[in-house]
């Protein structure tokens, strides 16, 4: 005896829309998205007391950016000096020799200074490790 094979039945596609539905609804939650304030997260960017008074506290990319400021202020004054002590030597060899080491010194110095600044901008939280 040979049975007819049973027609399909057509697959209902509700779980298939609900599916969609949920996928479009968690990608648009998920790029809604905000960044938090510090306190929220508890994570402490440097609020200091000064004074007896706290002040504002301190935002890691503005820290940085000081520092890089700062830097800039500092290199412009450094070779306005040199500027000025090299014209001063009068083109004597030792002089400009001396004032080109120092002035060399002086960058370098500079340099580790914003390298001190940018570190101190990295710590985080109020624990001392010990």
């Amino acid at each position: 005896m040979i049975v007819a094979p049973r027609p399909r039945q057509p697959r209902s596609t509700a779980p298939r829309v609900v599916l969609a539905a949920i996928s479009i609804a968690a990608l648009v939650a998920l790029t809604q998205c905000k960044m938090t304030a510090d306190k929220v997260t508890g994570v402490d960017m440097g609020t200091t007391v000064s004074d007896g008074q706290k002040t504002k506290p301190q935002n890691k990319g503005n820290c940085i950016s000081e520092c890089a400021h700062e830097t800039n202020d500092e290199r412009k004054a450094e070779n306005d000096l040199n500027k000025d002590n090299v014209e001063a030597c009068n083109g004597d060899p030792t002089c400009l020799a001396n004032e080109e080491a120092r002035h060399e010194a002086a960058l370098e110095a500079i340099e580790a200074q914003r390298r001190r600044c940018m570190d101190s901008c990295h710590h985080q939280g109020g624990g001392n490790a010990r």
